[in-house]
């Protein structure tokens, strides 16, 4: 590339950019490299449920701008988190597509754009411009050639799009889509997948910078398991900003490595930076004492946390990672916090450490370099 930095507008405009140095990262809207850790599925309908409204009231005066003020933001920050991420929460139980269950939408809406922008953190925000997801029961997989996707795309640009916000990070599109066979048995025709996928990414992107030329375009968050086609990230690659990725591969060391090279495979495809934008593990918990197969404790999911944050940040193409999630309700069943907002401290210690860490090696990284290109002047 000519000019790796994106997304190529007026660069005085106070905006997020990602560029290519040493490696890549993302700059903040003063030029400033931004390590984006982040956490997704922070939803304060999460302290709506019988179990715990009360304490939803006692803390927060049942307000989400009262939540988002005194609870999530101050803990994110104090536990080393810098980002809001995807805030939409699964809300169809424990089904999938993929396991023979009956789910339709499947997800909820997530914080409306205006409360995001008054919590003062970098956020991000999404487009459902399709229901092709991986876990959708009744995917629809609609022609984006036809004029009706565009005006689509286009009212909820207009709809969702914030131009002068200089803590907006940026759009995503659509959550774990499946681009090859749907398990529920719907998809697009191979042959004509990349002229479709084509113009799904040149229609959705137009809308977006029509609306708004400032902002990273954060793409599809692909998930590792559901996979995507090549044709489909040769067609995503000349209008995304940021390849965005979610994977969950659990503890072992051999599994995280793997996951890590299938992505790198995609990065060097379509020479743009990743974005971890869903990861995390799990344990069995009071409320989800079945929740198997991944850590044994919130310990042990400290500990994982720990080696997946440094395996990320070790890669040159990584601009950050975002955490699932922020508090354990009935359907996805882990989180940061317990169902009765209580932080599990074996994790949350260890995550703080962690950031903390990462943050630390970041300034001194580029200190160092700031302060050696001064030297040379």
């Amino acid at each position: 590339m000519a000019n790796p930095t994106y997304p190529a507008t007026n660069p005085t405009y106070p905006a997020f950019s990602v560029d290519r140095r040493h490696r890549w990262r993302l700059r903040t809207p003063d030029g400033d490299p931004f390590l984006s850790v982040g956490i997704v599925h922070a939803d304060d309908t999460n302290l709506r449920y019988p179990h715990n409204f009360a304490i939803y009231q006692s803390r927060y005066g049942a307000s989400r701008r009262q939540w988002l003020r005194e609870g999530l933001v101050p803990e994110l920050r104090g536990w080393g988190f810098n980002t809001v991420g995807w805030t939409s929460e699964y809300v169809s139980g424990a089904g999938l597509a993929t396991e023979g269950a009956v789910v339709d939408l499947g997800h909820s809406e997530g914080l409306p754009p205006e409360d995001l922008a008054g919590a003062g953190i970098p956020y991000t925000l999404s487009l459902r411009v399709a229901e092709i997801e991986y876990w959708n029961g009744f995917p629809a997989y609609r022609d984006p050639r036809d004029p009706a996707f565009a005006q689509w795309c286009d009212h909820l640009a207009r709809t969702v799009c914030r131009p002068d916000d200089p803590n907006l990070l940026g759009y995503f599109l659509v959550d774990a889509p499946c681009w090859s066979r749907h398990p529920a048995g719907s998809g697009y025709p191979a042959s004509e997948l990349p002229a479709i996928a084509e113009a799904y990414y040149r229609v959705t992107t137009e809308a977006i910078r029509r609306h708004d030329p400032h902002h990273l375009v954060l793409g599809d968050r692909y998930g590792t398991r559901a996979g995507v086609p090549e044709a489909v990230l040769d067609a995503m690659a000349p209008y995304v900003d940021v390849l965005s990725v979610q994977t969950f591969p659990g503890l072992h060391p051999v599994s995280l490595d793997a996951a890590l090279e299938q992505i790198g495979r995609w990065h060097e495809r379509t020479a743009r930076p990743v974005l971890i934008a869903d990861t995390g593990n799990w344990c069995p918990t009071v409320m989800s004492p079945g929740r198997t197969g991944s850590a044994r404790d919130q310990h042990e999911r400290g500990a994982g946390y720990a080696a997946s944050a440094e395996a990320f940040a070790a890669r040159p193409w990584c601009l950050g990672w975002h955490w699932c999630g922020w508090l354990e309700n009935p359907q996805r069943g882990f989180g940061l916090k317990d169902p009765w907002d209580e932080p599990y401290r074996d994790l949350t210690d260890r995550v703080r450490d962690t950031n903390r860490r990462l943050q630390e090696r970041l300034d001194r990284e580029e200190g160092g370099r700031a302060a050696g290109s001064a030297a040379l002047r």
